[in-house]
């Protein structure tokens, strides 16, 4: 029989994705949204490991002890951010398209969560279920009002659970706090971050020579405020 087990549950989901898909050509949007999940997947590495798709989003986990200092977890999932950002630039720089699937491709982010929490692993035919409170804890995070809070698409959200066992709390300090409250979970406690290139939607945005980092409210306009100087 399996035994509950703790460690860090994460989703990977496509901000966007249903919009997209309703006001675009199906079997135009099939191939760009295909290469987006296909880089997630691709970015999605060990110790780290993919429990299942679920339409526009890779849901993945790794048990305790896998990662061994927290700031590996969190460079995964901003290489993994600024990949997405990357790729989704290059589709627009590279097509000369003039359909809706294409045209709308800038609609499209990224929006990752991390839990940790306990869970137990259903060895299924195709894939390894998850069960659990915390299971469906990060399933409900993935609906809240962040957007309308902070007027952020794209974002990584942290449950304190997850910082806490990450040790990552002075790395993190930047961003922005953020509760959210369900019926029969409560009040969850988290915190919201950003990336600065969440915004760049210019074609001409080269992203080659970037390094990954999430900022908070204040970094965030602080990095602009930078990145205008350097151009003036």
């Amino acid at each position: 029989m399996a035994k509950p087990q703790r460690g860090f549950l994460l989703i990977a989901d496509i901000t966007g994705y249903t919009a997209y898909v309703h006001a675009s050509e199906l079997e135009h949007a099939e191939d760009s949204l295909r290469s987006l999940l296909n880089l997630l997947i691709k970015h999605t590495r060990l110790p780290q490991i993919i429990s299942k798709l679920e339409g526009d989003a890779v849901f993945s986990y790794a048990v305790d002890g896998s990662f061994l200092q927290g700031q590996t977890l969190v460079e995964m999932i901003e290489n993994t951010y600024l990949a997405f950002r990357q790729a989704l630039e290059l589709m627009i720089v590279n097509t000369t398209c003039t359909c809706n699937a294409c045209r709308n491709l800038g609609s499209l982010d990224l929006k990752i969560f991390v839990h940790y929490g306990t869970f137990m692993l259903q060895e299924l035919p195709v894939y390894t279920e998850l069960v659990g409170n915390d299971v469906n804890l990060i399933h409900r995070l993935t609906k809240n009002n962040v957007a309308e809070a902070t007027g952020l698409k794209a974002y990584i959200l942290y449950t304190q659970a997850a910082i806490n066992r990450l040790g990552i709390q002075e790395e993190l300090g930047q961003l922005i706090s953020h509760r959210e409250s369900y019926d029969l979970i409560g009040e969850v406690e988290d915190l919201a971050g950003f990336c600065p290139y969440a915004s760049l939607r210019g074609a001409s945005q080269d992203l080659s020579g970037l390094k990954p980092r999430f900022y908070g409210r204040t970094d965030h306009r602080r990095a602009h405020s930078r990145q205008n100087r350097s151009t003036a």
